[in-house]
Parts: C-alpha cells; sequence; structure tokens
C-alpha cells in the first residue's frame, strides 16, 4: 500500500486510475468489474452483489484477494462498509470512486461520507472533499480543468470567501444552504475560504 492509502470504486466509469495502482483498492458492486478491467489488483470486493449477473460475481470471486458477500437488508450502505473496511485496514486516506445517478438519496449519502469519514468523492465531472476548520487554499493550478466551485455546511458556519470570482465577508451559512454554489475561479488566482466549522467543496466541471 502507500502509505495507507485506499481507493474504493463504486462504478464503473473513465477514469484512468493508474495514479492509484499502489493503493489498497476495494471494489463495490460494478466498481468490482472496473478495477478487473483495468488490470488492476482487487484487494477487497464488498457488497450484496445485487447488481451484477452471476457470471460477472464469479469472476469477482475469483479475481478478488478478498471476498464479502453484504446482505441486502442490512444497516450501512454498501459504500459505508467499504469505507469502514478501509479503516480497519489502518487507511489513512480514503479515495472514492462514484457515478451520480437518478437515485438522488444515494447521491445525497456521499455528503454524509464526507463529514462522517472524510473521504474524498470523485466522479467524471466533479471533485468533492471536506475544508477544516480555518483558513483553506484551492489552489487555481490544482483545479484549473474545473469550472464552477460550491460549498454546503452540515451545521451553521461562518464563511468567508477571498480570490474567487464571488467574495464574502462572514456570510452565515445555514445546513445544506445552496447560497454558495456555482463560485469559479479568477485566471491563475487561489481562492481562500475561511470557515469556523467544516465545509464540503464541490468541485465541477
Amino acid at each position: 500500500m502507500q502509505n495507507n492509502k485506499a481507493l474504493i470504486v463504486a462504478a464503473e466509469n473513465n477514469l484512468n486510475l493508474s495514479y492509484y495502482k499502489n493503493f489498497y483498492k476495494i471494489g463495490v458492486e460494478r466498481g468490482c468489474l472496473d478495477l478487473i478491467n483495468k488490470n488492476m489488483i482487487l484487494d477487497l470486493a464488498v457488497s450484496d452483489f445485487d447488481n451484477v449477473s452471476k457470471t460477472e460475481k464469479n469472476i469477482i470471486e475469483q479475481k478478488a484477494k478478498k471476498f464479502i458477500q453484504l446482505d441486502t437488508e442490512k444497516d450501512f450502505l454498501d459504500g459505508e462498509i467499504a469505507i469502514q473496511n478501509a479503516i480497519k485496514n489502518n487507511c489513512n486516506e480514503i479515495i472514492m470512486i462514484v457515478k451520480p445517478t437518478t437515485r438522488y438519496d444515494m447521491n445525497l449519502s456521499v455528503f454524509d461520507f464526507i463529514f462522517r469519514y472524510d473521504v474524498k468523492i470523485i466522479s467524471e465531472n466533479s471533485i468533492s472533499f471536506k475544508l477544516e476548520k480555518g483558513e483553506n487554499i484551492l489552489s487555481f493550478s490544482k483545479f484549473q480543468e474545473f469550472r464552477y466551485i460550491s460549498f454546503f455546511s452540515k451545521n451553521n458556519t461562518t464563511v468567508t470567501i477571498k480570490g474567487l470570482k464571488f467574495e464574502i465577508n462572514s456570510f452565515l451559512l445555514e445546513p445544506f444552504s445552496t447560497r454558495l454554489i456555482s463560485n469559479t475561479f479568477f485566471e491563475n488566482k487561489d481562492g481562500c475560504i475561511f470557515a469556523d466549522n467544516f465545509l464540503i467543496c464541490v468541485i465541477s466541471k
């Protein structure tokens, strides 16, 4: 493993995952097939596997170093159980690959994963992660391929934004309010965000 880092793949995707080849890799549902098809080692397959065929499940079971089939009736979502397994393996950084669906409830569940476990969520068109309390710098060079920057809070949070197109000073952001969405970078300029509580930052193309 690379510094006890984990990659959880929860969906088939068009992303190049070669950067993560030395991570501890966990597949969830069809994410297992994505890792297999990209010739990456599948350290753990964990899911109820209700979205794969019997043949596909057999392939996953053969390829995975460890295979855990969950009951369809359980207290946690498959993705959260994958996160919990990564933590049990002493992984201190967790990247999760997802694909947004028509299930808005499932899409919102990733916010809970970010707040609860400090997971970074990546899809083909966005990156979502937790900003710590205090000052946070968003680097233009790191995110220049993206267009929109949005912030969400779990609790009442006072936010100051400098260096982005829409600046604001000591704004009270209420839980899951949409008042701080669709900001953007200036060309070659970093953004500075100060918050007195944790935030979720969603950066999208």
